[in-house]
């Protein structure tokens, strides 16, 4: 072959690796916001999974949202090893930025990123755009199993033109307000103790959420969501299958505006071994709080317990709250971590390797 259909065959190998570097994976989300026996505060959960290394550029659109309103995001990832691996670049909520916090988890660089918004005044609909590398260090195109999750809340405001008009019409009314407000306090006793004992026949506070674990043999991954829309303690139950030991790792995030969008974890146990929960943290308006679970060897299937309250100080049976929190689950099968023979085996090599090279050098010296 002559040198220059070399240089040509090379040219157009190196155009092709580019053009497939500058063409991330992009995926899509349409997400309803959801509500409890209000319209003013809403949330949504979402989740998603990568199942190929390389760029990435997702989008989530929320619904549900009519007018103006006080809107935090949060997202969330952990892993301990490169196939589960997200790392985040850059999000942003119609155009506000999310700011990013990195730590190592594990032994593994950035393993845990945690993404946050504080609130914004923003209208609908919501778009959220994030851009990031999935599994750390291998190649595009390498088949991986990597998530993250996050949560939206809204508390929605009126417009200023009706809170003008609102102003006006509460102080016309001063006046007549002030004549019947004897005659009705006996019937608004009664509304709200009819609407107390509604709330509490739609009680959510004991959730079951049954997760499929996405990926293979090499390692799963699962990234779900909760969202509590009544105020109080709750004992939520997360099954993972999987039938067999594998190495788990786990983080569970809630960040909240508001009593009404707060959650406080007070014991979170898989297959009876203690998350570590981290205090509370005030971040501008709102406050995050993380339970999380470094890489421990546990035998499948795996059931995640988790015990907080909801609603932060309101009373308990208090409805119409949005207060969630997202959760990222690894397992990597114990099939795919080299047995301890394996690692002996392999240092006992290099033991000998390096005894060789060692007394080549002394008889070349």
């Amino acid at each position: 072959m002559k040198l220059t259909t070399r240089l040509f065959a090379a040219a157009l190998v190196a155009a092709a690796v580019s053009s497939a570097q500058a063409a991330p994976v992009t995926a899509s989300q349409s997400v309803a916001l959801q509500s409890g026996t209000t319209v003013d505060t809403k949330t949504a959960g979402f989740t998603i999974n990568h199942l190929v290394a390389g760029e990435f550029v997702d989008t989530f659109t929320f619904t549900g949202m009519d007018r103006w309103g006080l809107v935090n995001a949060s997202l969330t990832t952990s892993a301990q090893q490169a196939r589960f691996n997200i790392d985040f670049v850059s999000a942003t909520v119609n155009g506000r930025t999310l700011n990013f916090t990195r730590t190592a988890l594990g032994t593994f660089q950035n393993g845990f990123e945690f993404g946050r918004m504080d609130d914004y005044l923003l209208s609908g609909p919501l778009v959220l755009t994030v851009r990031g590398y999935a599994g750390q260090g291998l190649a595009a195109g390498t088949a991986i199993s990597a998530s993250y999750s996050g949560t939206i809340n809204v508390t929605q405001v009126p417009e200023p033109g009706s809170l003008a008009l609102a102003a006006f019409g509460l102080f016309g009314m001063g006046v007549v307000v002030r004549r019947r407000r004897a005659a009705r306090t006996v019937m608004t006793a009664a509304a709200l103790a009819v609407a107390a004992s509604g709330a509490m026949a739609a009680s959510d506070l004991n959730q079951t959420h049954d997760t499929v674990l996405a990926g293979d043999q090499s390692g799963l991954t699962g990234a779900p969501y909760v969202i509590h829309t009544e105020a109080g303690s709750f004992l939520d139950t997360l099954t993972f299958h999987y039938a067999g030991t594998g190495l788990v790792d786990a983080s569970l995030i809630t960040i909240g505006a508001g009593a009404g969008q707060q959650i406080s974890f007070t014991e979170v146990l898989l297959n009876g071994q203690a998350l570590t929960i981290d205090p509370s943290v005030p971040m501008g308006n709102a406050t995050y709080q993380r339970a999380w679970l470094g890489s421990t060897l546990l035998a499948g299937d795996y059931t995640l317990i988790v015990k907080g309250i909801a609603g932060g100080s309101l009373a308990a049976g208090t409805n119409g709250i949005a207060a969630s929190y997202s959760t990222t689950f690894n397992v990597m099968p114990a099939s795919a971590v080299p047995e301890p023979q394996s690692y002996a085996m392999f240092l006992g090599g290099l033991g000998l390797v390096t005894l060789m090279l060692s007394r080549r050098r002394r008889q070349q010296g």
